[in-house]
């Protein structure tokens, strides 16, 4: 697929400084538009972040660690307004205990049971409606986590299913790789994927990644003033708007609203300095997209001329129609000598150039018809095998032929000579046999019994076409087929050298 213009021939100024700010430029553009996506996505993925988990087929029993991933929560939440509950932060910190001094110290020394406790008083606050947030989430959440405690245990009542849990019998029963697992992997992701942000005077939630954000519009209006010097450099005479105008597919940089629209301005300086190898994925769509296109557009456009000439076949003033094909019922004279202007030129074509160039095949062609007649009425069988009568007859079939097609070919040439010429007796009478042709077929048509048969017959046979050109198309290779053929006659192209003039 070829380049498009908009990619040919555009080079970065051969200016050290300003090459190596472009892919500054570029690659700083990229960055700010990975952040963009990450700061869209942090709150729907901010129990992600927090944990570090993936769970496969939303299972808790099928997850992903990628906890060597840093925990950015702690930082990130700053910038969006958002605190992390302190019951959750002192509950993971207690589990953490448990699980250091269980394997430490063991099940049955005081510390153990003392921190298991606290733990226990913790869990049945955070999962007490009561003292649940008033929020449609965190009460979906508390209903979750109490559902899951009382599956576990096979106790409806939720103090005593906490109890029960972390009870020392129950952990030594079932061990504690077993409860760590349900707590670490099903328990606690949901307690620290609870929050709440604060809300600004305005009613609003806060929102301060504009300050990630600032740095980033800095240098791209450093940028822009950059560019717009330069194109008054190089246009005397431009006014300062008309600069700054040149330059509108960058002013996204700087909207602090619909940051999405960044990808318009950054795509365009990747492409500009190549910093990423876009054009081939560019060329496969562009590819596609074409091959697609083209085919809908060929099966659409042969449907609709079908359709035409049926149309036109259909109609009840057909016979009108072709009268009307007569030179004189045209309005104009120079439309009306158009089919007798191209007979006048075609014909001699044929008959003084393409004729007599085809002379040794019309001969051959003619002797062999000749022989194949003497074959089907033979000579006496007495004359059958004497060689000099087979040679004869060779020989006169010769002369013939060639006799035959060198006076067709001078009568077509002093045909082609006179028709050719710009006689306006000759005109006149191509003209009257042209409109007699019209004329007659016309006449012919008015019949209502005729008409309609041939009408029937017509209309059939362009159904029986469109019908077979769809059969084709779906027959034809598809997109896929074409692409890899275009591909193939590309490469061949390439790998073969061209070749030396003499």
């Amino acid at each position: 697929m070829a380049i498009p213009r908009s990619q040919e021939g555009r080079k970065i100024s051969g200016h050290t400084f300003l090459s190596h700010w472009e892919k500054l430029i570029a690659f700083l553009a990229i960055i700010n538009l990975s952040w963009i996506f990450f700061d869209i996505s942090y709150l729907p993925l901010r129990s992600f972040w927090a944990n570090r988990v993936i769970f496969i087929f939303n299972s808790p029993s099928i997850t992903l660690s990628l906890r060597w991933l840093p925990d950015i929560t702690s930082y990130y939440d700053h910038f969006k307004g958002i605190k992390a509950y302190s019951s959750g932060k002192e509950i993971e910190s207690l589990f953490k205990d448990i699980d250091k001094q269980i394997i430490t110290k063991g099940l049955d020394s005081r510390s153990t049971q003392k921190t298991l406790g606290i733990y226990n008083i913790k869990i049945n606050n955070i999962l007490d409606k009561s003292k649940t947030q008033k929020t449609e989430r965190d009460y979906s959440r508390v209903m979750t986590m109490r559902s899951l405690i009382v599956n576990r245990s096979g106790d409806s009542d939720l103090e005593n299913a906490t109890k029960k849990l972390l009870s020392i019998n129950h952990i030594k029963a079932l061990g504690w790789e077993n409860e760590k697992f349900f707590w670490r992997n099903k328990i606690l992701p949901i307690i620290k994927s609870s929050y709440s942000r604060d809300i600004n005077e305005n009613g609003n939630f806060i929102d301060n990644t504009w300050k990630i954000d600032l740095p980033f519009q800095l240098i791209f209006l450093l940028d822009i003033f950059i560019k717009v010097n330069i194109i008054q450099t190089r246009f005397k005479g431009i006014r300062l708007h008309r600069a700054f105008l040149k330059r509108w597919l960058d002013f996204p940089l700087l909207l602090p609203y619909c940051r999405l629209l960044r990808i318009l301005p950054t795509s365009e300086r990747i492409l500009r300095t190549k910093l990423i190898p876009i054009e081939p994925i560019r060329s496969a769509i562009s590819q596609w997209v074409v091959a697609v296109l083209a085919i809908e557009i060929f099966e659409v456009l042969t449907i609709r001329a079908i359709d035409s000439i049926q149309t036109i076949v259909r109609s009840p003033t057909l016979p009108k129609k072709i009268r009307g094909l007569c030179s004189y019922e045209s309005i104009k004279k120079k439309e009306s000598s158009e089919i007798s202007e191209f007979i006048r030129i075609w014909i001699p074509l044929i008959l003084r150039r393409v004729g007599p160039n085809m002379r040794n095949q019309l001969i051959e062609l003619c002797e062999y018809a000749l022989q194949k007649n003497i074959q089907v009425n033979p000579f006496p069988e007495i004359l059958k095998d004497n060689l000099v009568i087979e040679k004869a007859e060779s020989a006169i079939s010769f002369r013939l032929a060639s006799s035959m097609i060198d006076t067709l070919l001078d009568l077509s040439n002093n045909a082609g000579n006179q028709i050719a010429e710009k006689d306006l007796t000759l005109r006149k009478l191509r003209s009257s046999t042209i409109d007699k042709f019209w004329e007659e077929l016309a006449t012919a048509l008015e019949s209502e019994k005729r008409l309609k048969e041939s009408q029937l017959l017509l209309v059939s046979i362009l159904e029986s076409l469109k019908l077979s050109s769809l059969t084709e198309f779906k027959n034809q290779s598809g997109a896929s087929e074409i692409i890899a053929e275009l591909d193939d006659l590309n490469f061949n192209s390439e790998n073969t050298p061209p070749k030396q003039s003499s």
